[in-house]
């Protein structure tokens, strides 16, 4: 935002050098600034960059203050009484006026963050609690090959950790994801037991050698652990996810 540029949106007076649209850089002209001194229809009229469009819209509602200035500057009567009482132009209302600040929010909504702040200045601070672990069952005791129940994230709870078990001799689990679309691809899972060990499906965990994993499942998506293939029993994958 531009603070420090003016501009005159008055009429004409070529005797005191003003046009419409005329913008000072960097401070108002000493002349200018000795005429603002004894005219409050000046004052109103030339104001700051980032006052421009609404200042403007008020020199064409009748009887508005802005329109009254506009009128007593046509007729040249650039000397009027100060009714304002200003004996400086930069403690004039108009450079102090806030500048409504918007920005774009997360969710893609137009806000205006000062709304945030209380009236004794203090910042509203929404404080939001760890949520309680949400319990997971993907696989209970399947004995044949199928998707299983899938998992989507609630309340922030994104990292699932999860465990697999069983009575079978035999079974390949695959880890899967899916976003909006709903197709579901292999995701990658890490071993928690050994670091090094990661992947996209497995071939161990029983009931004798329990295999734990655990992912990341971003909001609005949705894993699964899929029964590729099972012998000799059931497979059970169950855990936990968190925040």
């Amino acid at each position: 935002m531009i603070r420090n540029q003016s501009i005159y949106i008055g009429p004409t007076i070529p005797e005191h050098g003003l046009s419409f649209g005329q913008v000072f850089f960097n401070g108002i002209p000493r002349r200018v600034f000795e005429l603002m001194q004894t005219s409050a229809a000046l004052q109103r009229l030339i104001v700051p960059i980032h006052l421009l469009s609404i200042t403007n819209q008020r020199t064409r509602v009748q009887g508005s203050p802005e329109q009254r200035a506009y009128s007593l500057l046509a007729s040249s009567r650039t000397t009027n009484q100060n009714d304002e009482g200003v004996t400086h132009i930069m403690s004039s209302s108009y450079y102090e006026t806030p500048v409504p600040g918007r920005q774009y929010n997360s969710a893609g909504q137009i806000v205006n963050p000062a709304d945030g702040v209380d009236p004794d200045g203090a910042q509203r601070v929404r404080v939001l609690g760890t949520a309680a672990a949400q319990t997971v069952t993907l696989q209970n005791n399947a004995t044949a090959a199928g998707n299983g129940t899938p998992f989507a994230p609630e309340n922030s709870n994104h990292t699932l950790t999860f465990e697999i078990t069983g009575t079978s001799t035999s079974r390949t689990v695959v880890f899967e994801i899916a976003g909006p679309s709903g197709v579901y691809t292999p995701h990658t899972a890490f071993n928690v037991t050994d670091p090094t060990k990661f992947g996209t499906q497995t071939t161990g965990g029983s009931n004798t050698a329990p295999e734990s994993w655990q992912v990341e499942v971003p909001a609005g998506y949705s894993f699964r652990a899929r029964i590729g293939a099972v012998v000799g029993g059931n497979v059970a994958v169950k855990g936990k996810a968190v925040g």
